[in-house]
């Protein structure tokens, strides 16, 4: 993750535990302009990195590139399979003033994806001014997305997936057989938003909880890990 994982994400954690996914939508079915909404696919924003013996973790770029193709080619299978109608976005030349719009929305969604994790989803730390409602958005920046692409919804995706080091995973069992403390290894996490074009609200949300188990490094793992994303979302 971009920022150290506090003491809501920890409890969060806690109290959703067991569940692989937890997802919320404010609609059963999409509005639509014409016979079927279109979604406009967002570049994700996925980061593989590998977690040394000290804890920290090393981005790989090899791994990232890999993971960013199979998670392209497994999105698209499993859009294809709910018939699901989507278009790609189409960015802005460079010389363009919404260049840095992707960047900027990338960065957004992340920040208010995590927002909902630690808010909304652990009803003791919801905010009193939501009142109770799922009530989140991009904002009106997300409108412009409608020039790069005829669509009703954007859909967009932060993925983190870390691997132990050669040296992580000799910790790891030199604490538990020495010491009897374990010792975490990779984990997977993501996050996922479904957001109307004309009004920058999420109508849908999931998060994948941290989990030890799934390898964006393959094609088959990176299945697996889209058809959680994207667990109910409304069509």
């Amino acid at each position: 993750m971009r920022r150290t994982a506090g003491t809501l994400i920890v409890l969060a954690a806690v109290l959703l535990s067991g569940c692989g996914a937890q997802s919320y939508r404010t609609t059963e079915r999409l509005v639509r302009t014409d016979a079927h909404p279109r979604i406009m696919l967002m570049p994700p924003d996925i980061e593989l990195s590998e977690r040394t013996a000290g804890g920290s973790n090393e981005l790989n770029a090899a791994w990232t590139k890999a993971a960013e193709a199979h998670f392209a080619t497994a999105l698209r299978e499993h859009l294809t399979s709910i018939g699901a109608d989507f278009v790609e976005y189409l960015p802005p030349d460079d010389a363009s003033e919404n260049a840095p719009l992707l960047d900027e929305l990338q960065s957004l969604h992340a920040t208010v994806g995590q927002t909902i994790l630690d808010y909304h989803f652990v009803p003791a730390l919801r905010l009193p001014a939501k009142k109770g409602q799922f009530d989140w958005s991009l904002g009106p920046e997300v409108t412009k997305l409608a020039e790069h692409g005829k669509a009703d919804y954007a859909l967009f995706v932060w993925l983190r997936d870390s691997y132990s080091s050669p040296g992580r995973m000799a910790l790891k069992v030199v604490a538990a057989l020495v010491v009897g403390v374990p010792v975490s290894g990779g984990e997977q996490r993501g996050l996922c938003s479904l957001v109307d074009l004309k009004t920058g609200q999420v109508v849908w949300f999931n998060a994948l909880l941290p989990r030890e188990s799934g390898d964006m490094r393959t094609l088959e793992e990176s299945r697996a890990t889209t058809r959680l994303l994207l667990d109910r979302m409304p069509k």
